[in-house]
């Protein structure tokens, strides 16, 4: 099937608001979940409304709705998320699909979340919303729904990689039942998953968790670019990158996510006051990402060293339960693109956890991209394989794997 690229790179509530009268979500009562979540099943609609978009999304999409449902934390607690549902103008011919996009937010408060810079809120997001946004275009554009959650949940926890697959998972569920939404096959709906960066953590999540969590979803392909499979390796490296900022900003979500993660005890007084700032959102939609460019572990916490820090025993402990390498194989078929030069995304881990799943049987193919550059100038290599590559899966076609041509070469992880 060939693709179109039109961009450069419950109770349905009133009316929408315009962008101008748009409340920030500490301010909006839709963001407060209900109480006795737990009565619920995960996936189950908790309300619904319609939103107006703002942006490259917005002439493309007939209607949008934003969903609140419920959903599992990453300790198995119910919670509850929210979901923007974008119908698009001209829906492709046959049964209607849904693709799941998964925006790199990276981003600790509500205020960057993708259900409220869709809108126009904190002026469209920052950081790279409008190119991303650009993207969903791009599937709208292919006759596609278009389901893009929240996906770090209400607390907003950063890089919390169980919470992400549960709640893109979830957020599916909740399109598939949403009868505006025009998905009348439920969950026999062909659904896919794609994202980069951040986004990658929850598409390479949903696949991992798909078969236990919700084998009732027909996922038909997941895409994840720049991806992050294992975290340990990413932040024993941080020290003297660009990309510093990472290492204070996820452990500020990690002590939300996880009760034993104290932070008094890895970071010092000055790494506290920077977590509290990301946690704040004082340095902007994925400002803590870069906000420390050459920092040091030695200058903000109590260890000499990113690597001493991540083989902490806590700290260890965290990072297994995000790491891919220890959750459950896909059983459906991934692309999985990354640069070999990603300055964040390192290809070592990728190429391990590739091998790993190639050793399992699951079907991989393997964009591994000599040409692609550092993490951000590898995003539109990574867009041109990935919309082809959708859009095979969505129309049928038999997925490559090339798991017998690359690895033979590779260490075994």
């Amino acid at each position: 099937m060939a693709v179109t690229v039109c961009a450069p790179l419950a109770a349905i509530g009133s009316a929408p608001a315009s962008a101008s009268a748009l409340a920030p979500p500490a301010q909006d009562p839709f963001y407060t979940p209900p109480a006795h979540l737990a009565r619920f099943a995960p996936g189950t609609i908790l309300r619904a409304r319609p939103v107006t978009l703002s942006g490259p999304a917005q002439p493309l999409t007939a209607v949008a709705y934003q969903l609140m449902f419920r959903t599992t934390s990453a300790t198995r607690q119910p919670i509850a998320a929210v979901t923007t549902v974008l119908v698009p103008t001209s829906p492709a011919p046959g049964a209607r699909v849904l693709a799941t996009y998964e925006p790199a937010y990276d981003s600790e408060t509500l205020n960057c979340a993708p259900s409220y810079t869709l809108q126009g809120g904190n002026n469209g997001g920052g950081g790279t919303a409008t190119l991303e946004e650009s993207l969903i275009a791009d599937e709208l554009a292919q006759g596609w729904d278009v389901n893009v959650p929240d996906y770090e949940g209400l607390q907003s926890e950063w890089t919390v990689a169980p919470l992400l697959g549960r709640v893109s998972l979830d957020s599916v569920k909740a399109a598939e039942h949403f009868w505006p939404g025009g998905l009348t096959q439920g969950a026999r709906t062909k659904v896919t998953f794609n994202g980069y960066s951040g986004g990658s953590e929850a598409a390479d999540w949903a696949a991992a968790l798909a078969p236990s969590y919700a084998p009732e979803l027909n996922i038909v392909g997941v895409a994840g670019g720049g991806n992050f499979p294992d975290f340990d390796y990413t932040l024993s490296q941080l020290d003297g990158t660009a990309w510093y900022g990472i290492e204070p900003g996820v452990f500020e979500s990690y002590s939300r996510a996880f009760r034993d993660f104290n932070l008094q005890k890895l970071l010092n007084p000055v790494g506290q006051a920077v977590a509290a700032q990301d946690g704040q959102d004082t340095s902007g939609c994925g400002g803590a990402t870069i906000n420390l460019p050459g920092g040091n572990a030695s200058e903000y916490t109590y260890f000499p060293s990113s690597e001493a820090l991540a083989a902490d025993p806590l700290v260890k402990r965290t990072l297994d339960r995000l790491s891919l390498r220890y959750a459950p194989y896909p059983k459906v078929p991934e692309l999985l693109y990354n640069s070999v030069d990603d300055d964040i995304a390192y290809i070592k881990p990728v190429d391990a956890i590739v091998k790993q799943y190639c050793a399992a049987g699951v079907k991989v193919d393997y964009d591994r991209d000599a040409l692609g550059g550092d993490h951000v100038s590898a995003i539109p290599r990574y867009w041109a394989a990935t919309l082809q590559y959708l859009s095979d899966r969505f129309a049928g076609q038999p997925a490559p794997d090339n798991c017998a041509t690359w690895s033979s070469s590779l260490p075994t992880p």
